[in-house]
């Protein structure tokens, strides 16, 4: 299991920065907009969505981007500033990046598709 210790790869000026910081969660506060964005989306193509098929896809996107995190943590590749973060850990990794980032970007782009289809490649056809 890596250790939780992302300033463990970051040098003593980084480190005192760092400390002087306030705590502001921008991972998840940045991603906001997108679930604003999606919301009309999501009612202009719920019906056309496999969601048995997106739930597949999102469960596979999200073990293999959990399995290639853990890796990437443990081996010091990836860091975070703890600062951004909202603070707790799943096996090293941000709590944020499986509750928020692996399920949400493959789902937006599934509906995103289903909404263009409807709205722009089918009504061009009816021209």
């Amino acid at each position: 299991m890596p250790e939780n210790d992302p300033d463990k790869y970051v040098d003593e000026a980084e480190k005192e920065k760092r400390a002087g910081e306030k705590k502001w969660p921008a991972t998840v506060l940045l991603a906001a907009p997108f679930f604003f964005i999606l919301l009309p989306m999501w009612k202009a193509s719920r019906e056309r969505v496999n969601w048995k098929a997106a739930a597949a896809m999102i469960f596979t996107f999200e073990l293999l981007m959990l399995l290639a995190e853990y890796f990437s943590v443990s081996r010091g590749h990836w860091v975070w500033n703890p600062n951004r973060t909202l603070g707790p850990t799943v096996f090293g990794i941000p709590i944020e990046e499986p509750l928020l980032y692996y399920w949400f970007p493959p789902l937006f782009m599934v509906v995103l598709l289903h909404t263009l289809q409807k709205y722009v490649f089918e009504r061009g056809k009816g021209r």
